[in-house]
């Protein structure tokens, strides 16, 4: 009676201390899958934090000629040399001018 009584006692310590290794085993179990998600996440982070900084560099300098240009855009006209009364050029119309302007403006 006695040993079966132990052999109980000893089994079920050894069933408590089976499931307490166990519960030991499968909590490392997920703090090592844990600091791995995180590790691989902050080198992720890094990653993306590296390409930004390489796009940035590559795109600043198209962004400072664009900026040019969009300064040279803002004279809507050349600068023209002021020409003399005698130094400027005259156009001459003749009667075909006259009349296709005349018939246009008849039509509309």
């Amino acid at each position: 009676m006695v040993s079966k009584a132990l052999l109980r006692l000893v089994s079920a310590v050894n069933r408590r201390r089976m499931k307490l290794l166990l519960g030991i085993a499968l909590l490392a179990y997920v703090a090592s899958v844990w600091g791995n998600f995180v590790n691989m996440r902050s080198i992720q982070e890094n990653g993306e934090i590296k390409i930004e900084k390489k796009i940035e560099e590559i795109v600043e300098p198209l962004r400072e000629k664009i900026r040019d240009l969009e300064k040279s855009f803002t004279q809507k006209y050349p600068p023209v040399k002021f020409l003399s009364e005698k130094d400027r050029k005259r156009i001459l119309a003749g009667r075909e001018t006259w009349s296709t302007g005349s018939a246009m403006r008849t039509s509309s």
